[in-house]
């Protein structure tokens, strides 16, 4: 129920009600208003109080983050205007107190705030984060070499295990910032590289240290084709640590070369499984595409140039991603960059992923590629129709300066006239200029 309040009650409707808020502020101030419209008007002004009251506690309830939704400065502004409002009904306050003309200004100051606070919200409203920060315990699974399946672990356990590894891969996910450092620490890395390689750097890439080799992938959504999660694998010869700040359901036993040495080969595991993410992201992408390709160029509504942005948007950041990651196993392949315990065959295995991320990167370009050639196509027949339509005007104005002009230099009538002309002589020589005019036009193409 909240939900779909809170998609009726968008900042759109919102801004609307603003204005009748200040209408309605207005009207006592500058009318004359008989008791009957004042019942009217106040019944009104609270009808609007209530609808904001709700649109308030709606968006609090689907907030990801409701401390960060309470703690917005607009927002508090919308509590302390909803309290004082809700204060004049208090038994205490008298009729009079009520109508008072200081009442009724701080009415009229509410009705503003609150177009303020919904002009904010229609330009892009930064009330709720897209990623909320992550609460509650972390969830940690351990995965041994000899087993099918992961199985649950506690924080303790992992701390123990980042100072004596046991041949096991570690995943953890939903890490408050408290805890990523606590674990960053655990495991002997500048807290400010993990933080960075799970909050800032949406690319992948690589880092030698001397006990673990750091690789940082993104893994597309399976549901937001716009929400990639940042990853972390502290990777050693027989040991694999994966971090991730949201929850995130990434291990299984791996299928790769059983020769390949534990760490290296979950690593490979995890990437084959980020390059079939990427391929499922670029199938539902060229989906997209498709269906925009057949919208008529001459239908370019607002929403077309809304959804190809968007994808314009999300696929540069899977070419991005694709191109690093297969430049990173390019280089892992042909030994240019090392991944702790990885042997020839892993080197092998490296190629044939660089060969797949290379395939992908290529249908991802060429998407990209097919959205900016609509963009292009819509942009301009959109412009041709703009050409088309100036034209028109200047067409119009040009037929009507001619009269304009002539009536200005003869003046009103012809009567008295110091010129030796008749009306018909006047309208004969101006019906012969705008056809001449008009010719014009035609042969120069601006009227087929």
């Amino acid at each position: 129920m909240f939900a779909r309040a809170a998609k009726i009650l968008n900042e759109a409707v919102m801004g609307f009600l603003a204005l009748a808020a200040l209408s309605l502020g207005l009207v006592p101030l500058l009318f004359p208003v008989t008791p009957g419209a004042a019942t009217v008007l106040d019944a009104a002004e609270w009808m609007v109080v209530g609808l904001f009251a709700l649109e308030f506690v709606a968006h609090l309830f689907v907030a990801p983050d409701r401390r960060r939704f309470l703690r917005d400065p607009w927002r508090l502004l919308d509590a302390a205007i909803l309290l004082a409002a809700l204060g004049s009904l208090l038994p205490f306050v008298s009729d009079s107190a009520r109508n008072m003309l200081a009442l009724r200004i701080l009415r009229l100051f509410r009705a503003l705030l609150f177009g303020f606070r919904a002009g904010r919200g229609l330009q892009g409203s930064a009330i709720v984060p897209v990623r909320p920060t992550p609460s509650g315990p972390p969830r940690v699974a351990a995965l041994g070499e000899s087993e099918a399946s992961p199985r649950p672990a506690d924080w303790a356990g992992v701390l123990a295990w980042s100072t004596s590894p046991t041949r096991e891969w570690l995943h953890v996910s939903n890490l408050a910032p408290e805890r990523l450092r606590e674990l960053a620490r655990a495991v002997g890395m500048p807290p400010v590289v993990v933080e960075a390689g799970l909050h800032e750097s949406s690319y992948p890439r690589l880092d030698a240290g001397p006990k673990w080799t750091a690789l940082t992938l993104s893994l597309p959504s399976g549901e937001d084709v716009q929400r990639r999660d940042p990853v972390m694998l502290l990777v050693s010869q027989d040991d694999l640590l994966s971090m991730a700040l949201q929850p995130l359901d990434l291990q299984q036993a791996p299928a790769g070369d059983p020769s390949i040495p534990w760490g290296p080969r979950c690593a490979l595991d995890i990437v084959r499984r980020v390059l079939a993410r990427n391929e499922d992201l670029a199938g539902r992408l060229e989906r997209e595409v498709r269906a925009l390709e057949e919208i008529p160029a001459a239908e370019s509504a607002a929403s077309f140039f809304e959804g190809t942005f968007r994808l314009k948007r999300v696929l540069s950041m899977a070419r991005g991603d694709l191109w690093r990651l297969r430049s990173l196993l390019e280089m892992l392949s042909d030994g240019r960059r090392s991944l702790a315990g990885l042997t020839p065959e892993g080197k092998e295995a490296a190629g044939r992923l660089a060969e797949e991320a290379d395939f992908l990167y290529e249908t991802v370009d060429n998407l990209r590629e097919s959205v900016l050639s609509l963009i292009d196509l819509h942009i301009n027949m959109a412009a041709h129709d703009t050409n088309r339509f100036m034209r028109l005007v200047a067409i119009a104005s040009t037929l009507g300066l001619i009269p304009a002009i002539t009536g200005g230099l003869l003046g009103m009538n012809l009567l008295d006239s110091p010129w030796p002309v008749t009306l018909g002589q006047v309208a004969f020589a101006t019906l012969v200029l705008i056809l001449g005019v008009l010719y014009a036009f035609l042969a120069k193409g601006w009227l087929r």
